[in-house]
């Protein structure tokens, strides 16, 4: 494995977000770029626009839509979808919400390339589930109603319409269930793990099962962060910066 300062990091955000809105305006990536690393931000499958590669904060860049499937057994393997997009060799992730599930699969599948993971805006939800798609994606394609649940109003909130296409947003959330996590499959992760999760952010409060089934974990907590508002702490990039320079 090349040491760390060799590795690029690969930067996953979450669904309904964006590359843009996660790693470059909240300074992840000119954060990265100042501890000496290199940072490559893709968009998951089903987001995005064309553009650069979106990993240069000085670049400028022009945006058009990016077709994206709307059925949902197009994303039946997200993590698979994505595989093209990482680097040949050895890499860091870093991921949050659904890009931390992600992260996840990646280091199972790929555990000679995977250095280091940290995870943000996830708990033993992953072993679940997810139990507002269904909700999401029907607010997506006809709008919220009074029986919106508050979790899927506070994704309306923070999905980003003006770099993601709506109908394909909704058909991520009804893919077939993937990525899915056992104890077992976990346990084969060989990278260093560190959880960085928001006290006030319900979807990943608890996480001990998680934790467990990972053979070198650590877990930090920051006060007062809710999950939406956990990628732009500089608490979150300082922890994870200091992790995979380790």
């Amino acid at each position: 494995m090349p040491a760390a300062v060799d590795r690029p990091v690969v930067l996953l955000h979450g669904c309904g977000g964006s590359r843009e809105s996660t790693f470059l305006s909240t300074g992840w990536l000119s954060a990265l770029t100042q501890a000496g690393r290199f940072g490559l931000a893709p968009h998951l499958p089903g987001h995005g626009t064309v553009s650069g590669n979106g990993t240069s904060p000085g670049r400028a860049t022009r945006w058009e839509r990016k077709p994206a499937s709307h059925d949902p057994a197009t994303y039946v393997d997200l993590a698979g979808l994505l595989m093209p997009e990482l680097p040949t060799g050895a890499f860091d992730l870093v991921g949050f919400s659904l890009g931390a599930k992600l992260a996840l699969e990646l280091g199972i599948r790929a555990p000679d390339r995977v250095g280091r993971l940290v995870l943000g805006g996830i708990g033993d939800n992953v072993f679940a589930p997810e139990s507002i798609g269904d909700a999401a994606a029907r607010a997506l394609e006809e709008g919220a109603t009074d029986d919106t649940p508050a979790p899927v109003l506070a994704f309306l909130k923070t999905w980003e319409p003006d770099r993601n296409d709506a109908l394909a947003i909704a058909a991520v959330l009804r893919r077939p269930p993937n990525p899915t996590f056992t104890e077992k499959r976990l346990r084969s992760i060989r990278a260093p793990v560190l959880i960085v999760n928001g006290d006030a952010d319900p979807v990943a409060r608890l996480g001990s099962r998680l934790t467990a089934s990972l053979d070198n974990a650590t877990h930090v907590t920051l006060l007062g962060v809710d999950h939406f508002g956990l990628p732009a702490q500089p608490a979150f990039i300082g922890h994870a910066i200091e992790f995979l320079n380790s």
